[in-house]
């Protein structure tokens, strides 16, 4: 029964009713634990509470931010990290708008401690819930059942890269390749199978089209077009999804995108998700919420403290450190520091090492935990700088690195971050070697191409988890 579950109301059954189920109960839970069973809810707010409509309402708001997000834990696409993100997210919206339409329709007066209590509540029930279902979900799929058919057609470089991609033990993903229609059955990998050269290829489709999803083709039209023409007309009627693989040697292995001028379709180096502009709003009214908050509640108490130390440590010098670095689309910037070095000539040119003597012992502590990274948040106030994107890079290094590394300037083809995708996977402090700065650029250009809001938002908490659970021995 579980192998048949392909279409969409099956697939809702299997696993968006559970995943709605589960995320009504934690918000509920919650809220009823939190106004119920802690007395932090003010006297005057509790009738309020009490009322018939608050679950009502609590529902209607984790609805409609399910019908602006969706539910994608059994997308075949979405990683592990998107689904945690997605959750979080999901979390937060239902919390805004529930605590919103509260104090609009009853005239709810908020209570801060409260309301960050049930954020985090909700935020860490919705997260492991959508984490225990995802498991569900790929135990499922690793028993071979619900599983997602492809067919192969041609062996070349690029079809057998598919192959191996998607028969990974990704777990979730659950995708049943049936084998290779080749010519060269030489080239067919060793777990998968050879079904027979590429004239036997339609029948094979026309005979079992009820258990293909899609087929996967590399076959070159300009020289096949009567046979690939066939093929594209028998998956047509059937309702199969035909996938062209073009060979684009000699090019980046990037994630492209293909848009048509005319007729012609034309391929793009880079798919860039920042380029629309509701990306562009999104990330930078998020990049405003939380500088702004930061910066009138917390970081006058983390300067003066900051500036006592690093006063006390190294007189001389100013607080705050101002460094020219390379910013989007190549343009410069003053990038802001606290100060955690002595004055040096070599400033702008050298990377701290471990053991550097230039960083004072004040300056030690505030490096170690990343508070020196802190005023950066004026710089994404300003707008020269985003909270999540690639880390900027002293102008030297990027004079150097860009003559070593082809794609390094694609990096700023978004905002610098105060932290990054390249960061939390282990890329941050001291290159020593080019393959450090190369696997950084990778990881910098994975983000631009696959950038998103749960993304976005996986990068920002695994980043705070990581500063205050996790010391990064790169951090000197």
């Amino acid at each position: 029964m579980l192998n048949s579950i392909s279409s969409p109301s099956k697939e809702s059954i299997f696993y968006k009713i559970p995943t709605i189920i589960g995320d009504l109960a934690v918000q509920f839970l919650v809220l009823w634990f939190l106004v119920w069973h802690t007395g932090m809810v003010r006297d005057a707010n509790m009738p309020i509470y009490s009322k018939s409509g608050t679950f009502l309402i609590l529902a209607i708001s984790y609805f409609l931010t399910v019908a602006l997000l969706g539910i994608k834990i059994g997308d075949r696409k979405h990683s592990a990290v998107s689904i945690m993100g997605r959750g979080i997210l999901n979390a937060f919206l239902t919390w805004v708008f529930f605590n919103g339409l509260m104090a609009i329709i009853y005239e709810l007066t908020l209570q801060g401690k409260l309301l960050l209590l049930q954020l985090v509540l909700t935020t860490a029930g919705v997260v492991l819930w959508h984490m225990a279902v995802r498991f569900g979900v790929s135990r499922v799929r690793k028993m071979g059942h619900n599983t997602y058919s492809l067919l192969m057609i041609g062996t070349d470089e690029n079809m057998v890269s598919i192959f191996k991609t998607y028969s990974k033990p990704f777990g979730s993903k659950g995708y049943n390749i049936f084998g290779f229609f080749t010519d060269d059955e030489s080239a067919v990998p060793a777990e998968s199978h050879y079904l027979g050269p590429l004239c036997d290829a339609l029948a094979y489709i026309n005979d079992n089209a009820i258990n293909i999803k899609e087929v996967y083709c590399s076959i070159s039209p300009a020289s096949h077009k009567d046979y690939v023409d066939s093929l594209i007309a028998a998956c047509e009627a059937h309702m199969i999804r035909f996938k062209f693989v073009p060979s684009l040697e000699g090019y980046p292995r990037h994630q492209m995108q293909f848009t048509q001028v005319g007729n012609v379709n034309v391929v793009s180096l880079h798919d860039e998700p920042l380029n629309s502009m509701t990306a562009k709003v999104v990330k930078r009214a998020f990049d405003l919420f939380i500088s702004g908050l930061f910066l009138i509640t917390l970081y006058p108490f983390i300067w003066l403290v900051c500036a006592i130390g690093i006063k006390l440590s190294s007189p001389h010098g100013p607080i705050l450190f101002r460094q020219k670095r390379t910013g989007y689309e190549g343009k410069e910037f003053d990038c802001l520091k606290f100060r955690s070095m002595h004055p040096s000539a070599d400033a702008d040119t050298k990377q701290a090492v471990k053991n550097d003597s230039r960083v004072f012992r004040f300056g030690e502590f505030i490096r170690k935990t990343s508070i020196d990274e802190l005023p950066q948040f004026i710089n994404v106030f300003k707008g020269d700088m985003s909270i999540i994107g690639p880390r900027p890079h002293m102008l030297h290094h990027t004079e150097v690195y860009s003559a070593l590394i082809g794609d390094y300037m694609v990096r700023h083809l978004a905002k610098p971050g105060i932290t990054g995708w390249a960061q939390v996977n282990g890329c941050r402090g001291e290159t020593k070697e080019l393959e450090d700065m190369k696997e950084r650029v990778e990881k910098d250009i994975f983000y631009i191409e696959h950038w998103s809001v749960d993304l976005d938002l996986s990068i920002f908490f695994i980043t705070i988890w990581q500063t205050l659970f996790h010391r990064d021995e790169k951090a000197y």
